[in-house]
């Protein structure tokens, strides 16, 4: 412990240390398997049998996606070459903006729930599915 840490440590004052402090410059990476073909991101891991009648019309499995939390979401929106599907879950704030946005597969729903109990919001993603269809089948 250096002199300074000594005196915040006399003072009550707690420091923080980085678990990464690479992300900080700029040099966060994140590692996607080959066989990934849709990244999802969802507060709480998809058990929901809509999501596996979903996964099964476009074929892929669980071990073809990827379930991230949000906060585990940390590439910007320019490395962004997968399939990804928002769960109730809002855009990352740089995302929002980006001029990007248009030119990436991103789908964004309502809750499992909600989406199984309306046609209308099921028929929309099925859509946005068929879309992207080229990149499951990659």
């Amino acid at each position: 412990m250096n002199k300074q840490d000594w005196y915040l440590n006399q003072l009550g004052i707690t420091q923080y240390v980085l678990r990464n402090p690479s992300v900080m410059k700029g040099e966060s990476a994140m590692n996607i398997a080959d066989n990934v073909r849709l990244i999802v991101v969802s507060q709480l891991v998809p058990t929901d049998k809509i999501f596996y009648d979903i996964l099964k019309a476009i074929h892929l499995t669980e071990q073809d996606c990827l379930i991230l939390s949000p906060s585990q979401l940390i590439m910007p929106i320019e490395q962004v070459n997968h399939v990804i599907w928002f769960i109730d879950q809002p855009l990352p704030d740089p995302w929002q903006t980006s001029p990007l946005l248009e030119s990436k597969a991103i789908i964004t729903t309502v809750s499992l729930t909600q989406l199984a109990l309306s046609p209308n919001l099921k028929r929309q993603l099925w859509h946005n599915l068929c879309q992207y269809e080229n990149h499951f089948n990659a």
